[in-house]
């Protein structure tokens, strides 16, 4: 008897038999275009919608009164997914994110990668807290107030960035702050990286380089807009920095501008925007558990944080394939994506 598996709210089960399979699309526990099935003799997942033992779909054959009619493929939808084709976006919303399966995917995938997901941290902190402590050094010197306190701030959609808690000069907390943003644009491509299944090296950490300015701009943008709407009522602030959150991750995916990344992100949380307000207390809630083992548990949660965003960005790109690896390996389903 042939096993299947198969996904439900981006959580994989199973093994179950075609019989119970069956079941399910019979009685609405399958949705066709969103859950995923797979048995040993498929090559990969494919929408359940595509598999005619479950959902039977009649192909209508070409009229044959109209000569240019076009040709009808021989090969079913499954099939033609299971040939290697890229997997390609979903519409805007179609799909909200489940919250606990992000995290739960950026635990699994900082446990895989914690090596170099570590030493990734280490230079990170330790070029910020470099940077932090000249800077500071030489306002020490030219007799500005407070000395070295520099501490770290949550970007939605993103992990964390390096912020001047108070005190020092404007010029030196420009200086933090723009090595921030050019850091957190390499970290940025890292993360894509570690969620696709792609190559991640310590290297793209400063790589930021081409996309430095536009991420500024871009940065000032939405701290100026997010601070505005939380003086309107808090809840306005939130609101945006929900909507928005994800323009950086969009102009390191999509190589796009300061505009077109805020429209881009915009786009892609529709139907999403309670789910990642969800998801910002839960990623609050690991980074405060974090803190309690005395610290040390940061290392670990700051990058099951991060990476909870940027699952939370795939699936909305991708749907729950985000949080999903090939059948019977460790190797991320996006690794496909166009």
């Amino acid at each position: 008897m042939t096993e299947w598996y198969y996904t439900r709210d981006g959580k994989q089960n199973g093994p179950v038999s075609l019989e119970r399979l069956l079941a399910l699309a019979a009685g609405g526990g399958l949705d066709r275009s969103k859950d995923l099935v797979w048995n040993p003799s498929m090559k990969d997942w494919v929408p359940a919608g595509t598999v005619p033992e479950l959902f039977p779909a009649t192909v209508p054959g070409p009229d044959p009164s109209n000569p240019y009619a076009a040709p009808v493929s021989a090969l079913s939808p499954a099939a033609q997914i299971t040939m290697g084709m890229a997997i390609e976006e979903i519409v805007p919303g179609s799909e909200p994110f489940d919250v606990m399966a992000c995290v739960k995917r950026g635990f699994d995938l900082t446990v895989r990668h914690f090596g170099i997901i570590l030493l990734v941290g280490v230079i990170y902190f330790a070029v910020t807290f470099g940077v932090g402590l000249v800077v500071g050094l030489v306002d020490h010197a030219l007799g500005h107030s407070t000395f070295g306190q520099t501490s770290y701030q949550m970007n939605f959609g993103l992990g964390f960035s390096t912020a001047q808690q108070n005190g020092g000069s404007i010029a030196g907390i420009l200086i933090k702050q723009l090595v921030s943003v050019f850091l957190s644009v390499g970290l940025t491509r890292i993360g894509l990286n570690v969620v696709s299944g792609r190559e991640i090296s310590v290297g793209m950490l400063f790589e930021g380089g081409r996309k430095f300015l536009p991420a500024v701009g871009a940065t000032f943008l939405y701290m100026l807009m997010v601070s505005v709407g939380l003086l309107l009522l808090i809840v306005p602030g939130i609101y945006l920095a929900m909507r928005y959150g994800h323009y950086l991750t969009a102009m390191v995916d999509r190589n796009l501008g300061v505009m077109d990344s805020f429209a881009y992100s915009s786009k892609i949380t529709t139907n999403n925007r309670m789910n990642l307000f969800l998801l910002a207390l839960m990623t609050i809630l690991i980074s405060l558990a974090g803190c309690l083992v005395l610290c040390v548990g940061m290392l670990f949660a700051i990058p099951v944080v991060m990476l909870s965003w940027v699952v939370a960005y795939r699936w909305m790109q991708y749907g729950n394939r985000a949080a999903l690896d090939h059948p019977g390996t460790t190797s991320p389903m996006l690794g496909t994506i166009r």
